[in-house]
């Protein structure tokens, strides 16, 4: 007769296994959540890293040779030296627009009025002289007439006048305002770059312009001069996708770029290093025109493209 064994008891057994095993899972599941903790902090981060914004310029350089730096979000102006002697002791050299300002002497027109007659024999000599902020060209002329005791003022405001228009106008100068009939008053404007300010001085010594507070000349006759700042507009916009290709033969270069916004022609600056003061003019275009050709280099040489008009001058280079 076959024996029956009595069943062991396997509760004790199976609430182990239960343990084990949820231990397990609740090691499995803490190791999966520290993985994906772990691997979101770099999305994040580089998320961040790509929404960061650009620095962009906030205009024009300020003059030439200037380039943006993206690092620090602000011009960088090759070192600029004083040209000559201030036009007036008070005047201070401004090395970022590398030029002398004058306090109410100097600006983008200057006009003269002619408030005391001269009480003696002598020879005036008028000088205007300014850098352009857009190409660092100095513009400079001189000229000179002759005063006698008791000359009206219309007619010697008509001499400095005729003195600007005679000798001035090659360096880009004009008298553009003339009211010296019945105000013995004109106005003298740099056309040849007329963002620039530019100094105008009268003196009966050629050497020495130096009228502060306004004072009369050593032959009796007093002169007084006001620079405006003013603005110009519109200012050419600036270039974009410039390009460079070697078409034929390769014995020319070939620039083309995307038109500029108030832009009526375009000068194409180059220099033998890519920090350069691109101070050297290698090309001009019209604008509509597929762009300029220029000759092959001896070595190597970059180039920047900028806008033109008649009102601004020369916009920023790219």
């Amino acid at each position: 007769m076959p024996l029956h064994r009595p069943l062991p008891d396997l509760l004790p057994y199976a609430r182990r296994c239960a343990a084990v095993f949820c231990g397990l899972g609740l090691v499995l599941l803490q190791s999966a959540s520290s993985s994906q903790s772990a691997s979101a902090s770099p999305i994040g981060s580089i998320r961040t890293a790509s929404t960061t914004a650009t620095c962009d310029p906030p205009g024009p350089a300020p003059r030439f040779g200037c380039q943006w730096s993206t690092d620090v979000c602000d011009w960088f102006c090759p070192v600029c030296d004083p040209f000559g002697a201030p036009p007036r002791t008070s005047c201070n050299w401004d090395g970022k627009l590398c030029n002398w300002l004058c306090p109410g002497y100097t600006g983008v027109e200057v006009t003269v009025q002619t408030v005391q007659p001269p009480v003696r024999d002598a020879t005036v000599y008028v000088r205007l002289s300014s850098l352009c902020t857009a190409t660092g060209v100095v513009a400079a002329c001189a000229g000179s007439f002759l005063v006698y005791p008791g000359m009206p003022v219309s007619l010697k405001c008509q001499a400095i006048a005729d003195a600007i228009s005679n000798n001035c106008s090659s360096a880009g100068y004009a008298v553009t305002e003339n009211d010296c009939r019945l105000a013995a008053t004109l106005t003298a404007s740099n056309l040849g770059c007329p963002a620039t300010q530019f100094a105008l001085g009268l003196s009966n010594d050629p050497g020495v312009f130096d009228q502060t507070g306004q004072g009369p000349l050593p032959d009796g006759e007093s002169d007084s001069t006001t620079g405006m700042t003013g603005s110009c507009t519109p200012m050419p916009g600036p270039v974009s996708n410039l390009r460079l290709a070697t078409p034929g033969d390769g014995g020319d270069i070939q620039l083309t770029w995307d038109d500029a916004t108030n832009a009526d022609g375009y000068v194409v600056f180059s220099d033998t290093a890519p920090n350069g003061t691109f101070s050297t003019v290698a090309g001009t275009a019209q604008s509509g025109a597929p762009g300029s050709t220029v000759g092959m280099p001896p070595g190597n040489e970059f180039y920047l493209v900028a806008g033109s008009n008649t009102s601004c001058g020369v916009g920023p280079r790219h």
